[in-house]
């Protein structure tokens, strides 16, 4: 199987010289977290929600993207492409011809792909066996310095009988509107060099997170506010249903429970797609 196969040859992408407005816009439109970026319709690089939130006070785009990204051709065996991205922090790969953007490959692209095969081994070999939990009464800023402090990307919401009603992940923490608010209270705080009590009532209800090295602000209401609506997987769930259900709510990990539906970890994404690297494609 190549990446030719897998990729998504309909890429949005971005264009230098342009703006970091211009690329949120982007990312609203189309529903995406990056885009490759071309200049004279060559690949130069690739821009991120993260990558705009590390810069924070940047606006240009030729500033914001990180240049020469890695890349695979057309033609590369998907094994290679998995080797890539399960050993790396990417989540996706542009893939070239010639020099030429023609697609780009994502962990969720090879995740459909799975869902749409027959893979009857079970998800227990690829369960991490731990999983942050909160309340879902938990404001979501301090559910966000709960998954800082435990260096997790997904966090699962319990109602008061003990019971799985929610996640919440970095998606949600990263939206557009909380990264563009975020710009916008910083760009107006920089432009004065006094502390007026009105403008710090007006930012007091949230707070400064920290995400690897991204910086977001979060709102205090309660995180079933926000929250997806849990599926869930046992550990001899097969490796395409799991997948399916990672697809269907749009999540990179699914929580595993046990025979008596309490929860024991969770499966993620990338470590789900080495699955290809045992098979006979």
């Amino acid at each position: 199987m190549k990446a030719a196969e897998i990729m998504n040859s309909n890429v949005i992408c971005a264009t230098v010289p342009s703006t970091r407005d211009n690329v949120l816009e982007l990312f609203k439109k189309y529903e995406i977290s990056a885009v490759p970026v071309l200049k004279n319709s060559e690949l130069v690089g690739i821009v991120t929600r993260k990558d705009i939130l590390r810069k924070i006070e940047e606006n240009q785009l030729a500033l914001l993207m990180t240049p020469n990204p890695v890349t695979v051709n057309a033609n590369a065996d998907v094994k290679d492409v998995v080797k890539i991205l399960t050993s790396t922090p990417f989540r996706r790969l542009p893939v070239v011809e010639n020099n030429r953007l023609v697609g780009i490959i994502t962990v969720r692209d090879i995740v459909k792909k799975l869902a749409e095969m027959n893979f009857e081994k079970s998800v227990k070999e690829y369960v991490t066996p731990y999983i942050v939990c909160v309340w879902e009464e938990t404001p979501l800023n301090v559910a966000g310095e709960i998954m800082r402090l435990s260096n997790s990307e997904m966090c699962g919401v319990l109602n008061d009988n003990d019971e799985l009603v929610g996640v919440i992940d970095e998606k949600i923490m990263l939206t557009e509107t909380l990264i563009e608010d975020f710009i916008e209270q910083t760009s107006y705080s920089s432009s004065s060099d006094t502390d007026d009590s009105w403008s710090w009532d007006a930012v007091r209800d949230y707070t400064v997170k920290y995400f690897e090295v991204s910086v977001v602000k979060l709102p205090k209401d309660p995180v079933k506010k926000y929250m997806k609506q849990p599926e869930f997987v046992y550990p001899q769930t097969n490796v395409s249903k799991c997948a399916k259900k990672m697809v269907k709510s749009d999540l990179d990990y699914m929580p595993v429970l046990d025979s008596e539906n309490r929860l024991i970890g969770t499966v993620k994404d990338k470590d789900l797609i080495k699955v290809l690297l045992e098979a006979d494609l």
